[in-house]
């Protein structure tokens, strides 16, 4: 900024903004930020297709996240990195789950919106609801499906055969198709 003599109205001159320099970590924030605001939300949809609630995947890909930003700067793909943590630390999560009878709690968080359409809510949740009958490793290949990875990618990252995974796609879409038909009627 100037002293104002130059300039009464104290604003920079565009010449002064032109030789602002970032540094790397302005620029490695600025990176990350972008990349959060556009995966957490798909991140959070990544787990619930594994079958977590809403508020348990919100709360694991903030976990997630924060481990992203502290490896930031080692990680060569972000999105494959969170959608594999979070989905690790969401399987752990399930493993030691006990079960404890409490009222059901809200799933409303928020960082996600919550303007949606009443139908769109309804259908999400018949197809989260089908979901939920699949056998856990036909649902975790579904998830990565639907973050539109192919299946040698999905292959590669759970480290089973390409085969396996078409497999279980073929036979998870069978299942999914036909618990929605049976839920229309």
């Amino acid at each position: 900024m100037t002293d104002g003599h130059d300039n009464p109205s104290g604003q920079l001159h565009p010449a002064a903004t032109s030789r602002i320099a970032f540094s790397p970590l302005d620029l490695e924030i600025a990176a990350f930020s972008a990349f959060y605001r556009e995966t957490l939300p798909r991140l959070v949809a990544f787990l619930e297709q594994h079958g977590a609630r809403r508020a348990d995947a919100a709360d694991i890909a903030q976990e997630t996240m924060a481990k992203a930003w502290r490896a930031w700067s080692t990680i060569d793909h972000p999105t494959t990195w969170v959608f594999t943590v979070g989905g690790r630390e969401y399987a752990r999560r399930n493993s030691r789950l006990e079960e404890d009878p409490v009222a059901e709690v809200s799933d409303r968080t928020a960082l996600l919106s919550g303007h949606l359409e009443f139908d769109a809510v309804e259908r999400r949740l018949d197809f989260l609801r089908a979901l939920a009958t699949l056998p856990p490793r036909q649902r975790q290949v579904m998830a990565w499906s639907f973050a539109e990875y192919t299946p040698i990618r999905i292959a590669r990252i759970l480290r089973i055969s390409p085969e396996a995974v078409r497999a279980n796609l073929m036979k998870a879409r069978r299942t999914i198709a036909t618990n929605l038909d049976a839920s229309e009627e």
